[in-house]
């Protein structure tokens, strides 16, 4: 379970800082709100990749 954690919120944060960057180069936000952006969307991609992780792993054990 580890494992999936680990790489649950790699991906995640991989995933949410590169959405967050993006939105913001396309809203053209100043840089406070670029961080702001990447932050948030960073914070919300390791939730979701704990999220995942975890039901994959209950998926996996059920099987």
């Amino acid at each position: 379970m580890k494992s999936f954690k680990h790489l649950g919120v790699a991906l995640g944060f991989l995933a949410g800082t590169t959405f967050g960057s993006g939105i913001a180069f396309l809203f053209r936000f100043s840089p406070v709100q670029l961080m702001l952006s990447v932050a948030l969307f960073g914070l919300a991609g390791i939730l979701s990749g704990l999220l995942t992780s975890k039901i994959w792993y209950n998926q996996i054990q059920e099987h």
